[in-house]
């Protein structure tokens, strides 16, 4: 049994999680998250704004402070989209690296696909999974298509720029032109994922990231987040199209007062479920939410060495 520590630094939200480790299995020891919204205007000025930045130190300062009393042996700290593709992205590695005592690593999409897959596999019993079992990892800059055809199969994958923030940011409240950007990205990716196949291919459709799970806690009424309720819920067509629905008839005020949500999700979630609601259109079939995901498959990736 080791005890390690995991950092995913995204595009809306910066999260931690430490644990012990035996045999693939996880228990937490600390989790926290923070809502950062680092990419908060990088689709307009390819830069990680001052504001962003400052939210993010902030956050990192918290982290490192959360992780001092554990004896942490590994630590994997991981940036994703947002610092992809900011021209500034190093001067975040380099301030980053001196708060957490680490040094940041940004994910290549295709990396951050196999961490999504590798996490959201630890927390799905081997009797729940079925094959072809397609997975989206929907974020704030960036969306991850994976497919995994059988256990032993290696995943085929796409990043997509799809993401609940860069498209809120892009289309505000213009949901027909949202939708038509979110169908062009998707179709093409899917059809390469699935190899020309029908729709019917895929046995198993699941989502990890904070759309899904904050998804999945508006449709179980939570007024609080409960990770365990949270976790291999099912979300049905009908159920994903009345919350988009519901969700799409507030302003972002109304839908950031809504119980079961983390702070300031509301400003971000249509955009979100529009992606979760369209992949499930091209799928036609329901969702299973993960609340295991990237954040749980880099901290495994530390306790293994890879």
């Amino acid at each position: 049994m080791s005890i390690a520590c995991g950092i995913d630094m995204g595009t809306n939200s910066f999260r931690l999680l430490v644990a012990e480790v035996e045999d693939g299995r996880l228990r937490p020891l600390a989790h926290d998250l923070v809502t950062v919204r680092l990419g908060e205007g990088l689709g307009v000025s390819g830069l990680l704004v001052p504001a962003a930045m400052l939210r993010a130190e902030a956050a990192l300062s918290r982290f490192a402070a959360l992780m001092a009393p554990y004896p942490v042996r590994r630590v994997r700290a991981c940036a994703t989209h947002a610092v992809r593709k900011a021209a500034n992205g190093e001067e975040f590695l380099q301030r980053g690296k001196a708060l957490l005592g680490v040094r940041i690593e940004v994910l290549s999409g295709e990396e951050e696909a196999r961490l999504a897959m590798r996490g959201t596999l630890s927390a799905l019993p081997s009797q729940q999974r079925r094959y072809p079992l397609l997975l989206a990892d929907v974020g704030g800059g960036s969306s991850e298509i994976i497919l995994q055809a059988t256990a032993e199969s290696e995943p085929r994958l796409r990043s997509l720029p799809l993401g609940a923030v860069g498209l809120t940011e892009e289309f505000a409240g213009d949901l027909p032109a949202m939708r038509k950007k979110i169908r062009a990205i998707l179709a093409p990716a899917l059809l390469a994922i699935l190899g020309g196949e029908q729709r019917g291919h895929v046995s198993l459709f699941m989502a990890s990231g904070g759309t899904a799970t904050a998804l999945a806690a508006l449709a179980l009424g939570l007024e609080r987040y409960d990770a365990q309720r949270v976790q291999n819920h099912q979300l049905s067509q009908i159920a994903v199209s009345r919350l988009a629905t519901g969700l799409a008839a507030l302003s972002p005020e109304e839908r950031n007062g809504l119980p079961g949500l983390e702070d300031g999700r509301g400003a971000i979630i249509l955009a979100g479920a529009v992606i979760v609601q369209e992949l499930q259109q091209e799928l036609a079939r329901p969702v299973l939410v993960s609340d295991a995901g990237l954040l749980e498959g880099v901290l495994l990736s530390a306790a293994s060495g890879g």
